[in-house]
């Protein structure tokens, strides 16, 4: 009996010890997302009057926690801006294709958490940033015939975000808010010089964590 006892106490502290050296399972820091968007823009050309127009366009975003509420987030994005116009009586459609690189911090803060688990469910998100962007290609369409240009050049820009995230499971995150970006500087080439002078759009994002 007392031989059982002293291999059930050295059994136990056998578990004890062995459960005190698992290591917790720490929280990834990294995670993934698709952003869509769709909104308004205005474009203005020197010596040409401002277009309003409309875009479309996506992101594949990488992003690192820096902390519990703040996080870096980085990628590419394309973009494209269609817009119709009439110039001395002359119908005018332009149709602009972009690539921008970005660079956003972005904050979280929990507004509605899990009465089990406290866990979070609804996110508000705040988000700014610059980027990079190039005008990939310009399409111009006349009644007279169609012109086409190529690489017009760099420029950098600022923009924020602001929406709402919905924490679906441990891996997936679903968001929808509005973003604005303006063009800092324009993108010259051949002596023309153009900018995107604001975007006003509403995203949609999947987020997914590795």
């Amino acid at each position: 009996m007392k031989n059982h006892i002293v291999a059930a106490l050295l059994l136990f502290t056998s578990y004890s010890i062995t459960a005190q050296t698992v290591p917790e399972t720490k929280e990834s820091k990294v995670s993934f997302a698709v952003n869509t968007k769709i909104g308004f823009a205005r474009l203005k050309e020197k010596g040409n009057v401002t277009l309003n127009g409309n875009v479309n366009g996506g992101d594949l975003l990488l992003s690192y926690k820096l902390g519990k509420i703040w996080d870096i987030t980085s990628g590419v994005g394309y973009l494209e801006y269609y817009a119709n116009t009439t110039v001395a009586g002359n119908e005018i459609s332009v149709k602009n294709a972009y690539l921008h690189i970005p660079l956003q911090f972005n904050g979280d803060y929990t507004i509605l958490k899990n009465e089990e688990t406290q866990n979070a469910k609804i996110i508000f998100s705040i988000g700014i940033g610059a980027y990079a962007r190039t005008l990939l290609k310009q399409q111009i369409e006349t009644i007279g015939g169609d012109s086409d240009s190529k690489n017009l050049g760099w420029n950098f820009g600022f923009s924020s975000q602001i929406g709402t995230r919905f924490i679906v499971s441990d891996k997936l995150t679903v968001g929808l808010g509005l973003e604005n970006q303006s063009d800092l500087t324009d993108m010259k080439k051949d002596g023309r010089a153009q900018k995107i002078e604001t975007i006003n759009a509403i995203y949609f994002k999947l987020g997914f964590k590795f």
